[in-house]
This record gives structure tokens, sequence and C-alpha cells, in this order.
């Protein structure tokens, strides 16, 4: 049985496919802003807004006392320590970018990096 595809079609389909995913990465990363800040919202409403540039430790008190270490060093952010069962936060690394999250859904923490517009 002939397959209902050709060679082209096939060669064509793979072309656009990785046009497609050029042009992706070219506008994710050359047209993010660069971020500046960090805000740290707890159960919907935020807690601090802190400075991304600057070296800082900060101990955020979660929904019914859970408690996320926060850590910001050389431009990233991340959870070093957290009193919740899973840890997901911890797992999610260090984030730098614009729009970029760390959320820890026990503690009902979330830890956002912005350009600060």
């Amino acid at each position: 049985m002939k397959s209902p595809f050709k060679k082209w079609d096939l060669i064509l389909a793979a072309f656009i496919l990785l046009a497609a995913a050029a042009l992706y990465s070219v506008n994710r990363y050359t047209h993010q802003a660069p971020a500046s800040q960090v805000m740290i919202s707890v159960n919907g409403r935020t807690e601090t807004v802190l400075d991304l540039n600057q070296n800082k430790e900060y101990t955020v008190s979660g929904y019914e006392g859970g408690v996320n270490h926060v850590v910001i060093q050389d431009g990233e952010v991340w959870v070093d320590e957290a009193s919740c069962p899973d840890k997901v936060c911890i797992h999610q690394g260090h984030i730098s970018g614009d729009g970029q999250m760390i959320i820890c859904l026990p503690n009902r923490v979330v830890v956002e990096v912005s350009s600060g517009n």
C-alpha cells in the first residue's frame, strides 16, 4: 500500500516545524524585558517587593503557619527551605526572567520575577 505522503510533503512539514521553533526561540529571548524585582505574595496579597539585583534572604510566613525561605543572589531568586510536605517550590530551581514564578501551593506563596512595569 502506498503512503499518502510524498517525500516533499515530509520535507515541507519538517521545514515548517523548524521555522516555527526558530521564530519562537528568537521571540522568547529577544523580547523579554530585563527583570528587576521580585514580588512575594501570600494567599493572593502582596507581602513585599524586593530588588532582584540586591542579594538578600527573606522568610515568608505563609498560609496557616507555613514558612518559605527565599534567597535572592546574583540576579536570581529561589526557595531553599519550605515547611510544605512536597517541597515542589524548592525543586523549581532558580529563576531570573520576567514573568517566571515559583509557587508553593500548600503555603499559598507565590514568588514572581518582573520587570517592574
